[in-house]
């Protein structure tokens, strides 16, 4: 019998440490013509006798991620390697802050389907959008909201906040190979957390937020939505956005008609797992890269079939094969307009949920 743990989660409005960044390292395959990923390694990374094994395990996943999105834009992340409290796997900060009309964002969307006719889940995806939930209430910020990483491919805006992944160093990880059943899955964890960076996962819905009291309604987002929040389905046609922890939702890119795996529902605010992230049934080895909480063993392989590359590619992630040129400034103008920066900006943990077996 498996015994579940779940994590605790950090406050909603993060506190950022850098820990002496000592250390700049490119990734393998860091192009200007498509999706680069930039890590810092800082000193609790470079100072410690496994560093080779840490920083092989983060350009292993950064690599896997860059081969499969062509979206050009840059991604900054400082990555540490230190004991973090209770049950944390990895624990990431995430810059965050602009706002969108739902119309308006739905146009960018179409834009970015346009101009890479490869990304056919993104096509269905448009074209089911009046299925399920259309965007928060909000009319000052946006109904929708996103992060600094969405909002950079689907307006050309600059991508320069430094994002943090935070590795924790009590946990026993599997840096390289294939975790066993005494061991996480370091490089899957990682590609977790780069994902929720992007704009998926646990960042790409707002219920967590909208599930802690101490943060609603005071913020502008607990009258927003999400990303992954326009493809949240109780049943086909049929949209699902509570909190409640007894309610279906699962992830459909049709109008509900095709579940393609179950959304976390187990979430109660920042002392559950993200609501934005996969709670299939069942765990430990081939669980999925999204899934809220972990167990022992290897994770799935992040490939092209995998939901999280459909969850990805439903929010404007295009493939590298569909990568579209640069706009040209005008065309920026027209398409990022609809796309305004918030007056404010929040930086929120996301965090990686497991259960010990």
């Amino acid at each position: 019998m498996r015994k579940s743990k779940r994590l605790l989660f950090g406050s909603g409005i993060a506190l950022m440490m850098l820990l002496g960044v000592v250390s700049l390292a490119l990734a393998p395959n860091a192009s200007a013509d498509g999706l680069t990923i930039t890590p810092t390694f800082d000193s609790t990374i470079t100072g410690n006798a496994n560093a080779a094994q840490i920083e092989g395990a983060i350009n292993a996943a950064i690599v896997t991620i860059e081969g499969l999105y062509g979206n050009t834009v840059n991604i900054a992340i400082t990555f540490s390697y230190t004991p973090l409290t209770g049950s944390t796997l990895l624990q990431s900060t995430i810059g965050e802050g602009f706002g969108a009309t739902y119309t308006n964002y739905v146009n960018s969307l179409k834009a970015d389907s346009a101009a890479n006719p490869g990304n056919t889940v993104l096509a269905t995806a448009i074209a089911n959008l009046g299925s399920g939930n259309t965007g928060g209430t909000n009319t000052t910020f946006g109904g929708m909201f996103l992060s600094d990483s969405q909002n950079a491919i689907l307006t050309g805006a600059a991508n320069n906040y430094t994002n943090t992944i935070q590795i924790n160093s009590n946990q026993p990880f599997a840096f390289s190979g294939t975790a066993d059943s005494s061991h996480y899955d370091l490089v899957g964890g990682l590609e977790h957390e780069i994902d929720e960076i992007m704009g998926g996962g646990g960042v790409g819905s707002t219920l967590n937020d909208i599930a802690n009291p101490s943060f609603c309604p005071a913020s502008p987002i607990c009258t927003q939505e999400g990303s992954t929040d326009l493809y949240r389905y109780s049943a086909p046609g049929v949209g699902s956005f509570t909190t409640s922890t007894t309610a279906t939702s699962y992830f459909s890119i049709d109008g509900g008609v095709t579940p393609i795996v179950q959304f976390n529902q187990n979430g109660n605010g920042f002392s559950g797992g993200d609501y934005g992230d996969f709670a299939p049934p069942g765990g430990g080895s081939g669980q999925l890269i999204q899934n809220a909480f972990n167990y022992y063993g290897q994770d799935e392989a992040y490939t092209t079939s995998s939901p999280e590359y459909t969850m990805m590619e439903a929010i404007g992630w295009d493939p590298v094969s569909s990568a579209a040129p640069v706009p040209e400034p005008c065309t920026l103008i027209l398409v990022g307009t609809g796309l305004a920066l918030a007056a404010y900006q929040r930086r929120r943990l996301a965090l990686r949920e497991h259960a010990n077996c």
